[in-house]
C-alpha cells in the first residue's frame, strides 16, 4: 500500500514538472509581472525629513511653478515680510493638511489602473491514476483546462470611465481644500496685523492711564483728589490692562493658527507685511457673481465628476446582473490511453442573486450625490447673498465709526491745545485721548470683519482678490 501511494505520489510530481518544463515563458512573464515589497519607515527622523521647511530659494520656484485652477503665481520676496498673498502661496507649498490630503490622488491613480485591468485567466489540471479494481492495461490519466472570463468585457469600458470621473472629482476636491487653506493663511496674515496694531494703540493707552494714575495717587497725597477719583483711576487701568492681555492672547493664538496653516514649526515669530486696511468694499451684484458660479466652485465640479462617476457604477451593476460565461479549452486522457481536446462555457445561473442589492445601492448612491449638489449649489449661491448683506452692513459701520473717530479726534485736538495751557485737568485730557484709542480700535475690528467677510466672499465665489 505504500509503495502505491508513493508511486503515484512520484507520478503527479512528474507531471507537475513535466507542465513547468512546458510553459517557462508564462512562468516567467507571472513572476517578473509581480511587484515586491518595498518598507517604508515610520520613525521620527522620516516625519522630520517630510514636514522639513524648504529653503528660501526652494520657494521662490515651488511659488513661481504653482497650478492651480484658482490662484496664480505671484511674485514672491519675504525680505519685506510676509503679504497676506504670500501665505496663501506657502500654505498650498509647505500646509502637511494638504500633502495628506494629495496622496489621495495616489489612491485615485491606482483605482484608475485597476478599472483597466481584465481577470485573469484561470488554468487547472488534475491527475487521475488507477488505485484499484483490474488496472491491466490501464495508464495514468490527467485532465488540463484554461478558461476565462469573458463578460468582463462588457463593463470594463464603464469601469475605466468610472476611475477616470473619480479621479477628476479627487484632483478637484483637493484643489478646492488648497483653495481653502489659501485662504485661511492669507485671513490669518491680516487678522495678525490687525491684533499687533491693536495691542500697540492699547499698550500706548496702558502708559497714559498709569500716568494718569500716578498723578492722581500724588495729588490724593496732597489732598488734592479724592479717593474716589483715585479708585477710578486704579479700575480703569487694571481694566485696559486686562483687555490689553486678551489681546495679547489672540495675537499669540493667531501666530500659532498661522504656523499650523503654513507648516511652520511652533513658536515661529514670522514678520508680516503691513497692508492698507479696506475701509469700504464695493462688490459685483449677485447676478453678476452667482450666474458663472459652477466653473469657480471647485467642489461642485467635484461633486458633478463624482454624479458622474456614480452613473457609470450604476451601468456596472445594472449589466453584471446577466450571467457570467467563461469560455475554456480543455485536454484530457482517461486511463484507457484515449486523449480527448475540446471546448466547454461555464454559466452562472441568477436564481437568486440578481445583482437587485448593488443596483438599489448604486441608485441610492446617486440619487444622494444629485441631492448633495442640488443642496450645496443652493447654500453656495445663500451664502454669496448673506456676505453682500453682511458687506454693505459693515461698510456702513464702518463710515460711522470714521465720522465719530473724526470728531474725537477733533476734540482731543482741542483738549490737547488746552491742555498745553495748562485750561484742563489731566484726567479729563487723557479721557479724551482713550476715547480716541477706542474708536480706533473699533475701526480696526470693523475692518478686520470686512476682511473677514471679504474672503469668505471670495471662498464662496472661488473668485480671488475681489
Amino acid at each position: 500500500m505504500i509503495n502505491d501511494f508513493s508511486g503515484l505520489l512520484k507520478a503527479a510530481f512528474t507531471r507537475l514538472k513535466s507542465i513547468i518544463d512546458h510553459a517557462p515563458v508564462l512562468l516567467a512573464l507571472t513572476l517578473t509581472a509581480c511587484a515586491t515589497y518595498q518598507a517604508k519607515e515610520l520613525n521620527e527622523q522620516a516625519i522630520a525629513q517630510q514636514n522639513a521647511n524648504p529653503l528660501i530659494a526652494q520657494l521662490h520656484i515651488q511659488a513661481s511653478q504653482i497650478k492651480h485652477p484658482l490662484l496664480k503665481p505671484i511674485p514672491f520676496d519675504l525680505s519685506d515680510g510676509l503679504s497676506p498673498d504670500e501665505a496663501a502661496i506657502i500654505a498650498i507649498i509647505q500646509s502637511p493638511e494638504l500633502r495628506a490630503a494629495r496622496s489621495k490622488q495616489g489612491i485615485a491613480n491606482a483605482q484608475l489602473l485597476q478599472a483597466g485591468l481584465l481577470p485573469n485567466p484561470r488554468l487547472a489540471y488534475n491527475y487521475a491514476a488507477p488505485s484499484g479494481g483490474i488496472d491491466q492495461g490501464k495508464v495514468q490519466g490527467y485532465g488540463l483546462s484554461l478558461d476565462w472570463e469573458f463578460t468582463a468585457l462588457l463593463t470594463q469600458a464603464n469601469k475605466i470611465t468610472a476611475a477616470q470621473a473619480e479621479q477628476q472629482a479627487i484632483n478637484l476636491q483637493i484643489a478646492w481644500q488648497e483653495w481653502q487653506v489659501a485662504q485661511a493663511a492669507k485671513l490669518a496674515c491680516y487678522q495678525l496685523q490687525v491684533y499687533d496694531q491693536q495691542y500697540s494703540l492699547l499698550s500706548e493707552s496702558l502708559k497714559r492711564l498709569d500716568s494718569n494714575k500716578l498723578q492722581i495717587q500724588k495729588a490724593l497725597d496732597h489732598g488734592w483728589a479724592t479717593t474716589l477719583e483715585n479708585t477710578t483711576a486704579i479700575i480703569a487701568a487694571e481694566a485696559l490692562e486686562s483687555r490689553l492681555q486678551a489681546v495679547f492672547q489672540q495675537k499669540q493664538h493667531q501666530q500659532e493658527r498661522l504656523n499650523r496653516v503654513l507648516g511652520q514649526p511652533p513658536g515661529q515669530i514670522m514678520t508680516y507685511q503691513a497692508t492698507d486696511l479696506p475701509d469700504e468694499l464695493i462688490t459685483p451684484n449677485f447676478e453678476q457673481l452667482t450666474q458663472d458660479l459652477t466653473p469657480h466652485r471647485l467642489d461642485l465640479l467635484a461633486l458633478k465628476q463624482g454624479y458622474q462617476a456614480q452613473e457609470e457604477q450604476l451601468r456596472i451593476a445594472i449589466l453584471q446582473q446577466f450571467p457570467k460565461i467563461s469560455l475554456g479549452l480543455t485536454q484530457t486522457k482517461n486511463n484507457s490511453n484515449y486523449y480527448t481536446v475540446g471546448a466547454g462555457v461555464a454559466l452562472s445561473l441568477p436564481l437568486f442573486d440578481q445583482n437587485q442589492g448593488a443596483i438599489a445601492l448604486a441608485a441610492a448612491s446617486r440619487q444622494l450625490l444629485f441631492d448633495e449638489y442640488s443642496n450645496r449649489d443652493f447654500q453656495s449661491k445663500a451664502d454669496v447673498a448673506e456676505l453682500l448683506t453682511t458687506i454693505t452692513s459693515i461698510n456702513a459701520e464702518i463710515k460711522t465709526a470714521r465720522t465719530g473717530l473724526s470728531q474725537l479726534e477733533t476734540l482731543f485736538n482741542a483738549y490737547t491745545t488746552a491742555n498745553n495751557e495748562h485750561q484742563i485737568d489731566q484726567p479729563t485730557y487723557y479721557a479724551a485721548w482713550n476715547n480716541v484709542t477706542d474708536k480706533q480700535i473699533e475701526v480696526l475690528t470693523l475692518q478686520l470683519h470686512l476682511i473677514e467677510a471679504r474672503i469668505a466672499l471670495e471662498t464662496a465665489t472661488g473668485r480671488y482678490a475681489l
